[in-house]
């Protein structure tokens, strides 16, 4: 077996380009209305997307441990869940089998608190129920990532270095519009590596549906994603995740 280490040079921003907020942070939910703009990126070659941070993670020998090393905007919350203090918002970042029972385990109790606070109160609370399908599709795509992690073959090409970017944020950094944005941007040299991308984007007149594609990446960057539009400082999410090697980044704050 080639001992080679497999490095992927993980590049992500969950956006500061707004003030964020909790996803609870008084959004009133709001019906759809005409002109609601949603699109699917889904490009090869070169793409700019926005990156403030930079990680680096690192397959060792033959095994599958992962090794992550953030700089210093990055805290360590619980083995293998990243959180950014210096960024305004709730900025995440999921790694592994063991990031991502933490964090289904966590976003779980969160919804059971917010469906109790939702079913205790005499008159419905639109931003209660906003919060609520938010979450609920921020524990969907971490499921489906966690059933990715666990398919994955036993094995992985240990001589591929690749890059993996995230934008996680306001989507009029990367569109015509306010809303909420997540991307990924994968590329590799040295050989090619098949990545599976899932992204979905949660705004104030609701959640994209999960898309999902798988590519062989090989020099020529991927970059795949979604953005929605939503109301300017409505509350809104968004999340990517780049499979292998089981990365998530996700975003909750203001719309922008």
């Amino acid at each position: 077996m080639n001992n080679a280490n497999s490095i992927f040079v993980v590049r992500f921003v969950s956006a500061a380009l707004m003030a964020g907020s909790a996803v609870v942070a008084g959004c009133m939910a709001s019906p759809e209305p005409e002109g609601v703009e949603e699109a699917l990126i889904d490009e090869s070659g070169a793409m700019g997307i926005p990156v403030q941070s930079e990680m680096k993670l690192e397959r060792r020998g033959e095994g599958e441990s992962l090794s992550l090393v953030p700089n210093a905007a990055w805290k360590e919350l619980a083995p293998g869940v990243w959180e950014n203090g210096e960024q305004e918002g709730a900025n995440r970042i999921v790694v592994g089998a063991e990031g991502h029972k933490w964090a289904i385990e966590q976003a779980e109790k969160e919804l059971s608190e917010l469906q109790a606070r939702s079913a205790s109160q005499a008159e419905e609370e639109p931003a209660v129920n906003d919060a609520i399908a938010q979450l609920q599709a921020q524990l969907a795509n971490l499921q489906e990532t966690a059933k990715n992690i666990a398919a994955a073959p036993g094995s992985a090409n240990l001589t591929v270095s690749c890059d993996i970017g995230f934008y996680t944020g306001p989507s009029s950094s990367v569109s015509g519009y306010y809303g909420a944005a997540a991307l990924a941007q994968v590329s590799c040299i040295g050989g090619c590596q098949t990545f599976t991308i899932s992204a979905q984007a949660c705004t104030n007149f609701g959640c994209s549906p999960v898309y999902a594609s798988s590519r062989v990446v090989c020099s020529t960057p991927w970059t795949y994603g979604v953005t929605k539009s939503g109301t300017y400082g409505a509350s809104c999410s968004s999340a990517a995740s780049v499979s292998p090697p089981g990365i998530m980044s996700s975003w909750s704050g203001f719309c922008g």
